[in-house]
């Protein structure tokens, strides 16, 4: 499956900067997320599931990046000094996910449940996304966790249509 991570920027009304990432799949978007710069949220979007997400630098010594989901509660983070070889680690619902530190450079980034074994997701990063220099270093923290919430959403399965007045077998997604 070939996974395209496409960006856009929007000045909507008041002013605020957001940026609009897709995930595609061929032409079907299968993961979004608005990002609203000044605020330093991001709302999530996949298969019928929305939620908003906020992230906080705590710590002084040793900083680490907190989620948090709408309601306030802790619900993930990035901590920069917990890294294996190439690899970082993002930590979202208890769940461990690793990806690679250099996907900025490479264009690709890769998310594993464990180092060096095969990467469950790798997307490819539009020039829009590698190219801009002067992006908050939340957007990519955003970036990694929102790719990890994608990973963790129950999939939904195709249904076989058992209509007894249509005599055709069609299937449905749902």
């Amino acid at each position: 499956m070939n996974l395209l991570l496409q960006n856009h920027e929007t000045f909507p009304i008041k002013g605020r900067r957001q940026l609009n990432v897709e995930l595609l799949s061929g032409t079907e978007t299968i993961f979004s997320m608005h990002y609203d710069v000044p605020l330093h949220t991001a709302r999530l979007e996949s298969n019928g599931t929305r939620r908003v997400f906020m992230v906080y630098t705590e710590g002084k010594r040793m900083p680490k990046h907190v989620f948090k989901n709408e309601y306030g509660f802790d619900v993930g983070l990035i901590d920069p000094q917990a890294t294996y070889n190439n690899y970082g680690c993002v930590q979202l619902y208890g769940n461990s996910f690793y990806y690679n530190l250099d996907f900025v450079a490479t264009k690709f980034l890769s998310i594993y449940r464990i180092p060096d074994a095969p990467a469950q997701l790798t997307i490819k990063l539009d020039s829009y996304t590698t190219g801009i220099n002067n992006l908050p270093d939340d957007y990519f923290n955003f970036l990694l966790a929102g790719v990890c919430w994608y990973l963790q959403l129950p999939v939904k399965a195709e249904v076989i249509n058992t209509n007894i007045l249509n005599t055709t077998a069609t299937a449905i997604r749902v």
